[in-house]
């Protein structure tokens, strides 16, 4: 939801740039990137999903689209975590407040950035978040900012930190979703012997992309989705190919409709009937809850619901 806002704010920056290059020289550069044209055109042409985009991946419906939708997710996540990088970060940095917000403060990140794109930079306390030596119009700054940090992001996908999902590749249709949003379910035990973690669950659900050294699982959706799976810590910044990985989501999905005749219901839950390694019901109901699927409670005489055994 955060992309519909501010998605716009990088489409009337590149219209700026394109009017003002002749006068304006960083302008100019910007505009003249290839990269930053395709990056745009990606973005304006988005609807706002959030698949995996890959074969492994793990997603509610498979969609037409499914591979932009993902391309265009990649690249504004990652220029979010730029442009606050580059601007609250600094700045707070500059002025001896490091550190703010602190970490598990997404919202608090983002709302503050829109809320300097909406003002060209100052906040609250007069304080000018966007500086660029050299230019005089706020508005200016402000669209210089915005596709400066639209260009480095592009970087840095192409950039040995994101070489593990990647491979240093400057295609933009290689900056798959699915490749940087994962999942590691921890066990309290964790890697002690054989892995209880998922994946691999004793082996039981290998890591889908194992083979290529990306740990964890792909699955859709992000930060500010209805099926919200935000990085573990802030995490809006992005430093590498990790940076988009979390580690919880909604574990208890369940709907329930009463009636004269019992509760009708279902429910999803992230792993197996049974924790014991090996039994077949170890990890046999995850695959569903990955894809928002649910399976049917049984109705007793009195009204309350037992659960059905279901195996998939």
């Amino acid at each position: 939801n955060d992309a519909r806002a501010l998605v716009p704010y990088i489409e009337a920056a590149y219209r700026n740039a394109r009017r003002l290059a002749g006068s304006e020289p960083l302008l100019a550069s910007l505009v003249q990137d290839p990269r930053v044209k395709e990056a745009v055109k990606r973005m304006s042409r988005w609807d706002f999903r959030t698949p995996t985009g890959i074969d492994e991946g793990y997603d509610a419906k498979r969609r037409k689209g499914d591979k932009d939708a993902s391309v265009a997710t990649t690249i504004y996540s990652t220029w979010r975590g730029k442009i606050i990088a580059g601007t609250i970060d600094a700045t707070l940095d500059r002025i001896g407040l490091a550190g703010y917000p602190r970490p598990g403060q997404r919202e608090e990140l983002v709302t503050a950035l829109k809320h300097l794109l909406e003002n060209d930079g100052v906040g609250h306390s007069g304080l000018n978040f966007f500086q660029v030596p050299g230019v005089e119009d706020a508005a200016t700054r402000r669209d210089i900012v915005v596709l400066s940090a639209l260009r480095d992001a592009l970087d840095l996908l192409a950039s040995d930190a994101f070489a593990p999902a990647f491979a240093n590749s400057t295609d933009q249709d290689d900056y798959r979703w699915g490749r940087l949003h994962r999942i590691v379910m921890k066990h309290p035990l964790g890697g002690i012997e054989g892995n209880f973690n998922v994946p691999s669950a004793f082996g039981a659900f290998p890591a889908p992309l194992e083979a290529d050294g990306l740990p964890g699982i792909p699955t859709d959706g992000g930060f500010e989705t209805v099926d919200e799976a935000p990085p573990e810590q802030d995490n809006v910044r992005v430093s590498d190919s990790d940076s988009f990985m979390f580690e919880f989501g909604p574990t208890g999905r369940y709907v329930a409709e009463m009636g004269h005749r019992g509760v009708k219901a279902d429910t999803s839950l992230p792993g197996g009937e049974s924790a014991v390694p090996g039994s077949p019901y170890y990890v046999n109901l995850l695959e569903d809850w990955l894809r928002n699927k649910t399976f049917k409670m049984g109705k007793s005489g009195d009204g309350a619901a037992s659960i059905e055994v279901y195996q998939p």
